[in-house]
């Protein structure tokens, strides 16, 4: 990539053909220098992956350069019937969690108070103890919150 000072505001329709050229022989050059850094340590380092980048990465490079170049067909009929399997089974899914006793039919489970309500405070409800918070204090339903939370169920009940 060229390296320009703001690209948003840089015309590129009107870029002088030299610019490019230096340009992209820049960016030839670091690259090239970089790979030949990289290679060098591995080598020292782990020479036992230099088959694997010879054997199946550096053949790959082609495949992907074509799928970058053309693109990829993407089937729109495809594309809405997997939208709608993965919106049914998300649908099934939040069904299933008002089997909890501790999760009331009022409760809006796609709201983050309600969901911070179940979770964290509660009574009667899980009653977990927020492994993260927000930058304002509260407790996080973020995903990667969720995902550790899961995970720590997880370990409790392989434990169990």
């Amino acid at each position: 990539m060229l390296t320009i000072k703001n690209p948003k505001t840089y015309d590129w329709a009107n870029m002088p053909l030299s610019d490019c050229c230096e340009g992209n022989a820049m960016d030839s050059h670091f690259t090239l220098r970089l790979f030949d850094l990289l290679m060098e340590k591995i080598g020292e380092d782990m020479p036992s992956v230099i088959p694997l980048l010879e054997n199946v990465l550096s053949p790959a490079n082609e495949v992907f350069s074509v799928m970058e170049y053309d693109g990829l067909d993407v089937s729109p009929e495809r594309l809405k019937t997997v939208g709608h399997t993965l919106r049914l089974q998300n649908a099934n899914q939040m069904d299933d969690l008002y089997f909890f006793d501790e999760v009331v039919n009022a409760d809006n489970l796609a709201s983050t108070n309600d969901l911070r309500e179940i979770l964290y405070t509660r009574e009667g409800g899980f009653e977990f103890y927020p492994p993260d918070r927000t930058a304002t204090g509260t407790p996080s339903v973020s995903a990667p919150t969720l995902k550790l939370i899961l995970e720590d169920v997880s370990e409790e009940l392989a434990k169990r």
